[in-house]
């Protein structure tokens, strides 16, 4: 757990500045106009922004268990944003095709 818990911070925090980075993006003009559908991209913004400070949240809170009560308990802790990322893009993968009944990443139904 002493090497674990380093490197899943370095992951953790790296997912934090790759997650403000694209919400930055995403805010942008020039970021949402790929978009066809502005429901993914409103759940995309709110996506990395949960990521992002989740990300930074638990590594705090698994580092804070670890020092106070042990590294045992803070393996859960610091695996939570692993779990943010593949439940919310279930989620994302779930709009998508309710949307137009194809998984294309928001851009839209193609002219066939």
């Amino acid at each position: 757990m002493t090497l674990f818990l380093p490197l899943f911070s370095v992951f953790n925090l790296m997912l934090a500045a790759a997650c403000a980075g694209m919400t930055a993006r995403l805010l942008t003009r020039d970021g949402a106009s790929g978009w066809a559908s502005k429901r993914l991209l409103w759940f995309s913004r709110f996506a990395c922004a949960l990521l992002c400070v989740g990300a930074i949240a638990a590594t705090a809170g698994a580092w804070r268990v670890a020092v106070t009560e042990g590294f045992h308990w803070a393996g859960p802790l610091i695996l939570t944003p692993l779990t943010l990322v593949i439940l919310l893009g279930i989620v994302f993968a779930i709009i998508d095709v309710s949307e137009d009944g194809v998984l294309d990443f928001g851009r839209g139904a193609r002219e066939k």
